[in-house]
């Protein structure tokens, strides 16, 4: 039996505890819609002079600090890996696809600025460190139009193992994010651009990235949970 997504959602409530899950900080959940989990942006109209790093949900037009997220991977992104990458994920992992669906993060990554200042037209956003305590691996990638596989990140537990791709400016793009296990990764990115004029290196601030991988709970486990919480409310109700 398979039960609704909704009903999984509300019984996961009741799972949180048993994933090592107590406090979490009261922050900003993103769990759907059209998001930009790398917004790289140079403003020469303010002063001084920006070059940041942040998300931007583009369903609500809100830009936040890295650190103030929780970018959440659904249960409903189990899927087969790339026949490319099952050594990294193995034969299924949690993805959030390079196209938009329903109920899952379509995450992008853009690029803000000005032309003719940055060697290349492009900045790059280099990954810093991966949490120690990370469940699992995670690859970014997607598929060129004749179908090549191109990692942009990529780490094997906490190894770094591609820590840096490169966005043109004025670019959005979106990718696949795929992790090998539920639970919560933590990694820490920074963003960088090479001046034309004298090759001299901007970088932004190192920002804390936090992705919450929710697990695709078995029916009997979804039932069980359902009648312990079904229990304790009508405990509380005595």
């Amino acid at each position: 039996m398979k039960l609704p997504f909704l009903m999984k959602k509300a019984l996961l409530f009741f799972m949180l505890p048993a994933l090592g899950i107590h406090h979490l900080p009261a922050v900003t959940t993103l769990s759907s819609g059209h998001v930009d989990i790398f917004e790289l942006h140079y403003d020469t109209a303010v002063n001084p002079v920006e070059f940041a790093l942040h998300v931007h949900d583009h369903d609500t037009g809100g830009h936040f600090e890295p650190a103030d997220v929780i970018l959440q991977v659904n249960e409903n992104t189990l899927f087969s890996s790339p026949a490319g990458l099952t050594s990294i994920l193995g034969a299924s992992a949690y993805i959030l696809p390079s196209t938009q669906e329903s109920d899952m993060l379509y995450g992008g990554v853009s690029a803000d600025g000005p032309t003719g200042i940055f060697q290349n037209n492009r900045f790059s956003v280099r990954m810093i460190s991966a949490g120690a305590g990370n469940p699992g691996n995670f690859v970014m990638y997607r598929f060129s139009g004749g179908g090549a596989l191109q990692v942009g990140l990529q780490t094997m537990g906490s190894t770094l193992s591609v820590p840096e791709f490169t966005i043109p400016i004025g670019g959005h793009e979106h990718w696949n994010w795929g992790f090998s296990a539920p639970g919560v990764y933590t990694f820490e990115f920074q963003g960088l651009g090479v001046k034309k004029a004298d090759l001299s290196i901007l970088d932004t601030p190192v920002e804390l990235f936090t992705f919450r991988v929710i697990p695709e709970p078995s029916t009997g486990t979804l039932l069980v949970l359902g009648g312990v919480g079904l229990g304790v409310f009508r405990s509380r109700k005595k």
